[in-house]
């Protein structure tokens, strides 16, 4: 499920992994032939016709879609299936409004998450199987101060000692935006409110080191381009035994003990700590790796030692 463009690549990469698309495609810029902007989303269908994929291609952003249950085409939004893998990009910053039908634009665009974990729910109580998803977020390193700090109002014991660490070595503006720069404080937001999440439906997950990267920079249609600063997050998560009082998050101390990585545009990956993140590592970033260090106590829970495979 996500945004798989209209070349397919990532979809014709897993082509071998795939049974079953969820994609949305937002409007194209209106032109002379094209006045409503439909070009894209009625190619994204065409190719995954050609292609023999399943599925359904909605019209408008993942979060809208989502939130509204509907797309622009009026084609109501239903999940009815477990997802195994979500590839989710967000549109614009996260802390934007969108429209919705009950409360206008008064939701964030990051809400998203939430209403997909609970459609993940439904189905997972509905189907059999062992419950892991992988969840894959990549989103504009852009927020404003002011939001930054209303979504950061009640934060975990964890993250809030981490944000105050942070805070003496790269201490955040007092107004304004953020763009690329304190990249520890979207971080922090973004771990801390999966994890409010995922309590409830009681969903365990391993985080994977946070990427930072260059997207492409946006065109205004004028002489100056807006740079796009990203972030890609990556979770592994499964669903938890109902008998567990709380998931499992891991590794531990995650804001303090995973090194944010920086994707260079050759494909090289390299170590880019943020503050208050291990530094001096000589090995190179490698995620197959970081499962594999962590993947014991994510599939066999320490605290009740009950396998977590079907």
């Amino acid at each position: 499920m996500g945004l798989p463009g209209i070349e397919l690549l990532d979809l014709q990469l897993w082509r071998d992994l795939v049974d079953e698309v969820v994609a949305f495609e937002t409007r194209a810029k209106p032109n002379r032939k094209d006045r409503d902007g439909r070009r894209n989303i009625l190619e994204l269908r065409t190719r995954m016709r050609e292609f023999g994929f399943g599925g359904y291609a909605y019209l408008g952003s993942m979060e809208e879609v989502v939130i509204m249950r509907r797309d622009q085409d009026g084609s109501p939004y239903t999940q009815n299936h477990l997802v195994t893998l979500y590839n989710l990009d967000f549109c614009d910053e996260i802390s934007s409004p969108v429209e919705t039908l009950e409360a206008g634009r008064q939701v964030w665009r990051f809400e998203a998450i939430r209403q997909i974990l609970r459609d993940q729910e439904a189905c997972y109580d509905s189907e059999t199987g062992a419950g892991y998803f992988l969840l894959l977020l990549t989103v504009r390193d852009q927020i404003g101060v002011t939001k930054l700090l209303e979504h950061f109002a009640d934060p975990f014991a964890d993250s809030r000692d981490y944000w105050d660490l942070c805070q003496v070595v790269d201490p955040l503006p007092t107004r304004g935006f953020l763009l690329g720069n304190h990249s520890w404080s979207l971080k922090t937001l973004i771990h801390d409110q999966l994890r409010k999440w995922f309590g409830n439906p009681n969903i365990s997950a391993l985080f994977f080191p946070v990427t930072k990267y260059w997207g492409t920079p946006i065109d205004f249609g004028t002489d100056r381009e807006v740079s796009s600063p990203m972030l890609h997050m990556m979770a592994l998560c499964r669903f938890g035994d109902k008998t567990v009082s709380s998931p499992l998050f891991l590794p531990e101390q995650f804001l303090t003990r995973a090194s944010s990585v920086r994707a260079n545009d050759d494909g090289t990956l390299e170590w880019e700590p943020e503050p208050g993140e291990p530094t001096g590592k000589r090995e190179s970033p490698d995620s197959a790796a970081w499962f594999i260090q962590h993947r014991d106590n994510l599939i066999t829970d320490p605290r009740t030692r009950k396998p977590r495979l079907p």
